[in-house]
């Protein structure tokens, strides 16, 4: 039930798996009248129009004073609920992992296996460009966990990092840290009119999340766990002797005597066994790994008082370089009732990750912002890689924590019969902590420290008066004002420190007490460098709702907002938007025996933007640097400060951008609610966002932030859920989900009415999507002289035999920047899932399949392997050779040999040669479980147990794909796979939930 209601359901239902609610909850309270002693009786119209779902079984509550203080409990689901009865029997980790192929409109991009890494969930599309990591958290929908909104860490950390691969610090992904085993409900909100209620925090659509809480009656405990393992995967591993047969390729073809002579020497010498020996490193990299998870919940009150407490450890680990995660979880509920007219609620829930993360050199690299010599790659023998392993977890730290709090306290008050005032205080807190340690012998006789603390912080104060009236001829009229008020904070403090004077001093040890003189002074003769970074967004919210109910033939409402925003300029620091929904139910006007309704809505809603650098104006930096090191911080070792012409010019006149939505849904049940469908089309303007736009070069700057871009996403959303065969007592059960997005985006406006707009290597084009790629157009290669058209050149290079054959689109005889095109686009036109349960005597089975269709991915992985002259030459960490890069993992069948010492760089990423189908479909879950309480030996010989159902899941099984990666979800945020994704394996588990 939507907030703001002061009147309460709560039903007890159980059913096999989701069926549609053929109307929001909130139409089926409001539809509630008063009666003596606040007594709820319910109209002729709730019980007619209302198919209410539920996920799990509650104690009957039968008097309105129990209902109030059951406050976690109040959420009724709807169509866009992920029914969480399979869901759970699997061993996942991250809010992203519980909602793939679950609901329509979700895709959630998963680069790596790896535990605890980010995520990034999508709501119908990009809502603006992603081409880094820092840019995902402009198109992230927002996670509310019990109506707390949870905070994200800021991007501005990227601002001192060379690479952008890892955030500094843990990187450890915050929707990690929620137990899929506390959680009640999950609801998808895409509704125009339900995100305005939100606000701005909302402007990318939002997952609620409803955790298991207090519940009056009698004492009830649920334990529940499971153990499993994940498999290794499939590998071929080769030595040095592949490597060089596949280089003598280019050599024999291409190379001079000069190439000859630098041959790199791992691979001159055969007789080095390091290399030449056995490849058997994937004995040590890949590994069966366990993982479990155990939790304990219990719960129980009076009629005046309940609560509930959860408390759970979970260990989830892959099969690759030893990576896991631990998690701890306690939750508490607490809901009082002093007065009938007076409810008190409090929730609070603390959080702890551990996190062991790869051992990949590219990730030491980039931390360290320095490359040493990369001639010599590991060697792919298990003995040496064995030798390394053992001095690395010997000398190395690498400790990555997070600490996570939530909590709020609600208070409620009946001031009249139809009045009510709430207002809450919520706190969301997150904090990181890392300390990292290489020593010498690992970094050619340099070590490297470094110490990360930081921490994202937000409060939310809320008031809401609400009133509720109803009016003759069974009118319904109720109106809510209130207000919002939030602060972020999010800060870090970051040291690093290069060739300590030996590995036995690995922390940065100072002291910490301000009265000393030697404050914050290194210990033990560390160089030490600091950053020290804090940004704050407050957003003030003002706004009120209005709803209208003519009898059972048309439902209205609007929302008016007033938003301000401490990082929008003060001309224009406050936003007013509106919205307004009308729901038509058609089968109540023509007396039809099946649901029907259609509900049209719009609205606008402010877009936030998480850096007061555009509320300030022109403005200084402290740091020195450029690209290559954007951390110096001084010249000649004297500290200044200059016009940030790194980060771009920030003028005056930035205003708010904002989100138009505009939805049509078409709800309907056919053959006595046997088949239910919610077909939905939408589109979605992001409109005036800002963006850096081009500027003279003499200026200095890479450009100035102005408004103006504007992104369309359209759609339709289509869910239908079926009752093949009812469930009975002995015969098969049977029910299908089905669930479709078929999204467009295209950039509609660009600032100042530019029509197209270079961003680093990528392009915004007017009537393009955000996320095409903008590549040159590979023919194949030139084999003789006679095939290169006169005077082509590039850059300056004349084409020569063994150069890719690249269109010249403009015929300016110039291949150049000029002649790339728009080519796929790396999200799906069309994703979704297809899930079954069948049951039959008490034994269950589900499979849930997830698919992908319509997008490209850009593979790096191969662009690097075959350009290993510009990359081992250059010195390029793209020359980084990783232990699991000794593999078959690129099909080398599929490009030509091009003469890999051309000034052209035949080999560069930017083509159409490396762009591949990454579309699939596959079988991501298979659960089987039991209620063992249902036989009668286990009744007579545990009469208070409720239930005891055990179950076996296995993930991961197969994928239909023609991707040549390793598998096409492991793609970058950007759409390039680059080999780094952890794999995903076959995992297997075994689980017990027991409810006494």
């Amino acid at each position: 039930m939507r907030e703001g209601w002061n009147v309460l359901v709560l039903c007890v239902l159980t059913i096999p798996s989701l069926t549609y609610a053929s109307r929001f909850s909130e139409t089926y309270a409001v539809k509630m009248s008063r009666e003596g002693d606040n007594k709820p009786t319910f109209t002729r119209r709730a019980k007619l129009d209302q198919t209410i779902i539920f996920q799990d079984t509650t104690a009957e509550i039968s008097d309105e004073a129990k209902a109030k203080i059951n406050n976690l409990n109040r959420l009724l689901l709807t169509a866009d609920s992920v029914d969480l009865t399979s869901v759970k029997n699997n061993p996942y980790l991250s809010v992203g992992d519980y909602l793939v192929g679950q609901s329509a409109g979700v895709y959630v991009q998963n680069p790596t296996a790896e535990p605890g890494t980010y995520q990034n969930i999508l709501l119908r599309g990009l809502s603006s460009p992603q081409f880094n990591n820092r840019d995902i958290t402009n198109n992230q929908a927002v996670v509310y966990v019990n109506g707390i909104p949870m905070g994200q860490e800021n991007n501005f950390a990227y601002d001192i990092q060379r690479y952008d691969y890892n955030r500094i610090g843990p990187a450890t992904d915050y929707l990690s840290s929620i137990d899929l085993s506390a959680i009640k409900s999950i609801e998808i909100i895409k509704d125009p009119i339900r995100l305005a209620e939100l606000g701005p925090l909302a402007s990318n659509g939002v997952i609620w999340i409803t955790t298991h809480g207090g519940r009056s009656g009698k004492r009830q405990i649920s334990v529940n766990g499971y153990y499993g393992f994940n498999t290794k995967p499939v590998v071929t591993p080769y030595n040095a002797q592949y490597e060089d047969l596949f280089r003598k390729n280019f050599y024999s073809k291409y190379g001079t005597i000069d190439d000859v002579l630098k041959y790199p020497g791992y691979l001159a010498d055969s007789t080095n066994l390091n290399y030449y020996g056995n490849a058997d490193w994937s004995d040590l990299y890949y590994s069966t790994s366990s993982l479990y998870s155990l939790d304990m919940m219990l719960n129980g009150g009076t009629d005046r008082a309940n609560f509930g407490f959860f408390g759970s450890h979970t260990r989830n680990a892959i099969s690759s370089d030893d990576a896991d995660l631990q998690r701890y979880n306690v939750l508490i509920n607490i809901n009082m009732l002093p007065f009938e007219w007076f409810k008190v609620s409090t929730y609070l829930n603390g959080r702890r990750l551990d996190r062991g993360r790869n051992r990949n050199l590219r990730d030491r690299y980039a931390e360290m912002a320095y490359l040493p010599d990369l001639s010599t790659p590991l060697s792919p023998n298990k003995e040496v890689y064995q030798k390394y392993i053992d001095h690395y977890k010997r000398e190395v730290v690498d400790d990555n924590v997070n600490t996570n709090f939530q909590g709020n306290l609600n208070l409620s008050l009946d001031i009249l019969k139809e009045l009510n005032f709430t207002t809450s205080f919520s706190v969301d807190y997150n904090e990181g902590v890392r300390d990292l340690f290489y020593p010498s012998t690992l970094m050619e006789t340099i070590n490297y420290m470094s110490t990360y603390y930081g921490y994202t912080q937000r409060f939310v104060f809320s008031n809401r008066l609400s009133y509720n009236k109803l009016l003759e001829n069974d009118h319904l009229f109720k109106a809510t004002i209130g207000s919002d008020y939030s602060e972020d904070v999010y800060r870090y403090n970051y040291a690093r420190a290069y060739d300590g004077p030996n590995d036995y001093i690995k922390l940065n040890v100072v002291e910490g007490n301000s009265d000393y003189a030697d404050y914050l002074q290194p210990k033990g003769g560390l160089r030490v460098l600091r950053w020290n970074n804090k940004e704050q967004f407050h957003l003030h919210s003002l706004y009120s709702k209005f709803d209208y109910a003519i009898k059972d033939l048309v439902d209205l409402e609007a929302v008016l907002r007033w938003d301000g925003s401490s990082t929008v300029q003060r001309d224009s620091r406050w936003l007013f938007t509106p919205g307004a929904s009308a729901r038509w139910h058609i089968d109540k006007n023509f007396g039809l025996a099946n649901l029907f309704n259609v509900k049209l809505a719009y609205s606008r809603i402010g877009k936030p933007v998480y850096n007061s650098r555009y509320a300030t104006g022109p403005q200084y930096a402290a740091n020195l640097g450029w690209t290559e090191d954007p951390t110096v911080s001084s010249y000649y070792g004297f500290a200044g400060i200059s016009r940030d012409y790194s980060f771009g010019w920030t003028g005056y006149n930035l205003k708010w951008a904002y989100s138009d939505k505009l939805e049509l849904a078409i709800n309907n049940s056919f053959l006595k609610n046997r088949l239910t469908t919610v077909v939905a089309f939408y589109q979605t303007d992001d409109k005036d966002q800002i963006v850096l736009a081009p500027v003279p070069s003499e200026f200095g700057y890479v450009g100035q932030y102005k408004n103006g871009l504007t992104v369309r996403n359209q759609g339709v959303d289509i869910s239908a859920n079926a009752i093949v065969s009812p469930a009975k007592e002995n015969a098969l059960g049977w029910t299908v989900g089905l669930n479709l997005n078929v999204n467009s985006n295209k950039v509609t406006a660009l600032p100042e009415g530019l029509q197209e707009l270079k961003i680093g290597a990528n392009k915004l084009k007017v009537g393009e999507a955000v996320d095409n790629f903008w590549l040159l157009e590979n023919q194949g290669i030139y084999t003789a002289s006679a095939q290169i058209p006169s005077g082509l050149t590039n850059n300056g290079v004349a084409f020569a035999v063994g150069d890719a054959n690249w269109v010249d689109q403009n015929k300016d005889k110039a291949i150049s920047e000029d002649d790339k095109v728009f080519k796929g686009r790396f999200t799906p036109k069309f994703f979704g899932g297809f899930n079954n349960t069948l049951t039959y005597k008490g034994v269950d089975l589900h499979l849930a399949f997830t698919y992908a269709l319509g997008h490209k991915a850009l593979n790096q992985r191969a662009s690097n392997r075959y350009d290993f002259i510009n990359n081992e030459s250059k010195n390029s960490i793209h020359g980084i050779r990783e232990i699991f890069q000794w593999q078959q993992d690129v099909d080398i069948s599929k490009y030509p040999y091009y003469n890999v010492w051309s000034g052209t760089a035949p080999y560069r990423l930017d083509q159409d040669l490396f762009l591949e189908d990454a579309s699939y479909l596959k079988l991501r879950s298979l659960s089987m479980g039991y209620d063992l309480s249902k036989l009668s030996s286990i009744v007579s010989l545990a009469p208070t147990v409720r239930r005891a159902y055990v179950y076996l899941t296995a993930n991961n099984l197969f994928t239909v794909t023609k991707f040549s990666g390793n598998d096409p979800e492991l793609v970058n945020f950007n759409g390039i796979y680059d080999g780094y994704g952890l794999p995903l394996t076959k995992t297997f588990t075994l689980g017990l939930k027991l409810d006494l």
